[in-house]
């Protein structure tokens, strides 16, 4: 599925499955489908699609588009609170959808946050990857002319203080982000709904900031394909979970907390039982899907556990023809740079990963 396109015939989104159980359904801010949020189950949408400006965009409010001169991702903050205050009125259980613009760069592909947030961080304190240096011996061919790394060296990389300046600004649009999700959760504190209601924060991707010498994401690495999760809610103790989690396992957690008979076809698995702390026969790997061809990038499948990352890369276009394989110890090169294929000593480990890979790939080949 590409960005902007629609589902597959017949698939039935989370806000459906909820809206048929009397929850009233809404989503605010950045929309990748190509149907409109209220085709996908959705009472109430204040949206807007793709990444672009962060003030004066064209959202579209409940069927309205209107350009709006404060930032994007405050308005729909905005607008996602009087959705929950209308909900609490009416009586009914809610659910939410709210999507962030940041920390995505704006449409000139910078970090643009005010002023007054960078002057929060110094620059000379932020961290750099030690491995910003890395040469690619180890690594596909490709990488040395993707997107990743020409759009890096226009940021000033691999040198030292321009990736600090580049991290300083990140970390204050992130901190923007905090500001503007602080509605929601004060919201929530303040209707008295936090015995009642889960808070699910997540990304969609991670990002480079200099590992490799790369910038953005979409790449088979750590810091392009681990993402922060975090649930709050009643009866949720706080821990630290290291499990193997993955995207697909947040809808069927949220129908199961609805009381929501899950789907036979779901991909995902519940995390109910983690969160409860409850012993649970958990996943111990995953595939992790680089299909687009973003900026360069070659199709590749990506074997993770938390012992080692093992890579295929395919031929442009195709999940036929491997043109290059990629073994990681996650322990020992947490960095990832020593490409440890050929070695004897992961032969075996190789081979599971191999097992796992085209059982996947069949899977996707026959949808």
């Amino acid at each position: 599925m590409e960005l902007g396109s629609d589902l597959n015939a017949g698939e039935i989104t989370i806000a459906q499955y909820l809206k048929d159980v009397g929850y009233q359904t809404g989503m605010s801010g950045k929309w990748h489908i190509g149907k409109e949020p209220k085709a996908a189950g959705f009472d109430f949408s204040v949206f807007f699609k793709s990444n672009g400006t962060y003030y004066g965009r064209q959202i579209n409010d409940e069927g309205i588009v209107r350009k709006v001169e404060e930032h994007c991702d405050l308005y729909c903050a905005e607008r996602s609170v009087d959705f929950i205050k209308e909900a609490v009125k009416k009586e009914a259980p809610f659910f939410l959808f709210h999507n962030t613009q940041l920390p995505h760069m704006n449409g000139d592909l910078i970090w643009d946050a005010r002023k007054e947030t960078k002057e929060r961080y110094e620059v000379s304190e932020m961290p750099v990857a030690a491995n910003r240096l890395d040469d690619l011996s180890g690594k596909p061919e490709y990488l040395k002319s993707v997107r990743n790394l020409s759009q890096a060296k226009v940021y000033g990389y691999p040198d030292e203080q321009a990736i600090q300046k580049h991290t300083r600004d990140y970390y204050a649009v992130i901190t923007e982000m905090d500001e503007y999700l602080g509605l929601l959760f004060q919201t929530i504190e303040d209707l008295g709904l936090k015995e009642n209601t889960y808070v699910f924060f997540m990304s969609d991707n991670g990002w480079m900031l200099g590992e490799h010498g790369f910038t953005s994401k979409v790449l088979p690495y750590r810091p392009s394909t681990r993402v922060p999760l975090f649930v709050i809610g009643p009866n949720l103790k706080p821990l630290d979970l290291d499990q193997m989690v993955v995207n697909i396992d947040i809808a069927p957690t949220i129908l199961e907390m609805a009381g929501v008979l899950l789907p036979d076809n779901l991909h995902g698995k519940s995390l109910l039982p983690l969160l409860k702390q409850e012993t649970v026969n958990w996943r111990s790997s995953f595939v992790y899907e680089g299909l687009g061809t973003y900026g360069g990038a070659l199709p590749n499948l990506t074997v993770i556990n938390k012992d080692f990352r093992y890579i295929e890369t395919f031929e442009n276009g195709t999940l036929e023809k491997v043109i290059f394989q990629e073994f990681y110890d996650q322990n020992n090169d947490a960095l990832e740079v020593n490409n440890l294929m050929g070695s004897a000593a992961v032969k075996s480990k190789v081979g599971e990963a191999q097992k796992l890979i085209n059982a996947h790939k069949n899977r996707i080949l026959k949808q």
